[in-house]
């Protein structure tokens, strides 16, 4: 005869979680992904952009494509063109682009950090280092070897107190800055 296991206690799993909030954070997530507020300014951003421009203007605002690079990150080129087809349908914006548009547009943005005064500072910084191939490491450790493999190295620079991140610095071992002080 089989015996069943002896329970000891009850479970006493509470969810404590507070619904209401929780639902709002979700909301709020989705309006950031679909936040449309590059519609209600396109002409006076792109009036704005094109003003004194020499060459051919600008046919989409910056914002639309910085909305479009959030997007990029589940979506490649070809399917951010397919999203601002879908916009266009719906009448919210005059055209599309083309991916190829949206890839040197895109690959122009360059982030800026700005960084709090130094009294408000509380900072933490964390860094790692993961071997790029691990091809012929077996060799290298059996019967030595004269090369090293390269390590990709990430330092992360974050603010503790306000859960910000302050900056990331990712380049092959060798080759990225020493010792640079952050501006």
């Amino acid at each position: 005869m089989v015996r069943r296991p002896i329970k000891y206690g009850k479970r006493s799993y509470k969810d404590n979680r507070d619904w209401p909030d929780y639902n709002e954070k979700c909301v709020v997530k989705g309006t950031f992904f679909l936040n449309l507020s590059f519609v209600e300014d396109w002409d006076k951003e792109l009036a704005k952009m094109n003003h004194g421009k020499v060459g051919a203007p600008y046919l989409f605002p910056n914002s639309f494509m910085r909305w479009l690079s959030v997007w990029h990150q589940w979506v490649d080129y070809r399917g951010l063109e397919g999203i601002a087809r879908s916009l266009e349908t719906l009448g919210l914006i005059p055209y599309f682009e083309d991916y190829t548009t949206a890839w040197y547009r895109i690959h122009k943005f360059i982030p800026t950090i700005q960084l709090p005064s130094y009294k408000d500072l509380n900072i933490a910084t964390d860094g790692t280092g993961c071997r790029m191939t691990n091809s012929g490491t077996y060799k290298e450790f059996k019967y030595g070897g004269s090369k090293r493999g390269k390590y990709l190295v990430v330092t992360i620079t974050v603010d503790v107190k306000h859960k910000k991140l302050l900056d990331i610095e990712a380049h092959v071992e060798g080759k990225g800055r020493l010792n640079q002080k952050l501006q």
